[in-house]
C-alpha cells in the first residue's frame, strides 16, 4: 500500500449554500485531504521537500480556492478543490471529506469523495 499524507480538519472559509442568505456570510468548512506521498523512499533518503508534496503549500492552495468564488453545493467545492490540488501538485488522486455546520440537531453534514486527476480534466 502506498504511503499517504493527510491534512486533517483544515479550516476553509467560504461562501457556500443553496439559499442566497446562507451564501452571503462566509462560513467555516473543515476539510480533510488524503493524498499519496510522491515517493516515500526518495523523499526519506534525500530528506528533501522537493521529493514529496509540500502539505503547507497544499493547505494554503485549498484555502485560497475555497475563498475564490461562492458555491451552492459541497459537491462543487470538492471538485474545485480536487482539481486545483491534482493539477498543482501532480498527484494522481485526492480523497476529501468536507464538513459543514449548518443543520440544527446535527454535529455536521459531510461529503466524502475520492477524485482522480484524469477525471478532473
Amino acid at each position: 500500500m502506498p504511503a499517504t499524507l493527510s491534512l486533517v480538519d483544515l479550516k476553509l472559509r467560504c461562501h457556500l449554500g443553496v439559499p442566497v442568505a446562507e451564501r452571503k456570510r462566509p462560513q467555516t468548512v473543515l476539510c480533510t485531504a488524503v493524498f499519496p506521498a510522491s515517493s516515500l523512499s526518495r523523499a526519506a533518503a534525500a530528506d528533501d521537500l522537493r521529493k514529496t508534496v509540500d502539505y503547507h503549500a497544499l493547505g494554503m492552495l485549498l484555502q485560497s480556492e475555497a475563498r475564490r468564488i461562492p458555491r451552492k453545493l459541497l459537491e462543487r467545492l470538492a471538485v474545485d478543490l480536487a482539481r486545483v490540488a491534482c493539477r498543482r501538485f501532480r498527484i494522481p488522486w485526492i480523497e476529501l471529506e468536507l464538513k459543514k455546520f449548518v443543520l440544527p440537531e446535527t454535529r455536521h453534514v459531510s461529503l466524502q469523495a475520492r477524485l482522480n486527476r484524469k477525471d478532473l480534466a
